[in-house]
């Protein structure tokens, strides 16, 4: 089954800045290109370095056309650029993650961070309330497209 829908982006107004991602239960190992993290209301990805470059640049730089996120049962591609599952692990919590982006509600993506975790992490996050206002501005939506 193929499904679409428009996901809400926003970019902190200072460089660095993010909020807290909060409290959520993790599948966190820093040897693998995702670590998915799980809350009441979000669900965040961090990426591996060479993996967040891309992600960064496809889905919060600044674009011409709509950027997209795709989900298939094994690759998460970011307009260009895909990559596929390397396990069981990332094909469980692939699957809650669309189950999740899929549910109805709209949806915000932006970036956190939390104190558990290197301080040079970024969280890329979607969560059903938006970020603050405050510290955040909308920018172009994102398409998500599930196969």
């Amino acid at each position: 089954m193929n499904d679409s829908r428009i996901i809400k982006r926003y970019n902190a107004y200072y460089k660095g800045w993010c909020l807290a991602f909060g409290e959520h239960t993790a599948d966190y190992d820093e040897d693998r290109d995702i670590s998915w993290l799980f809350g009441e209301d979000r669900i965040g990805l961090i990426l591996s370095t060479s993996l967040l470059k891309k992600a960064q640049h496809e889905l919060l730089g600044h674009h011409e056309s709509i950027p997209q996120l795709f989900l298939s049962n094994d690759t998460v591609g970011f307009n260009h650029f895909d990559y596929h599952l390397q396990d069981e692990i990332d094909t469980k919590n692939a699957l809650r993650f669309r189950e999740f982006l899929l549910q109805g509600e709209e949806l915000h993506m932006f970036q956190c961070s939390h104190l558990f975790y290197p301080s040079s992490t970024r969280i890329l996050t979607f969560a059903t309330k938006k970020p603050l206002i405050i510290m955040y501005k909308e920018m172009q939506p994102l398409k998500l497209a599930t196969e």
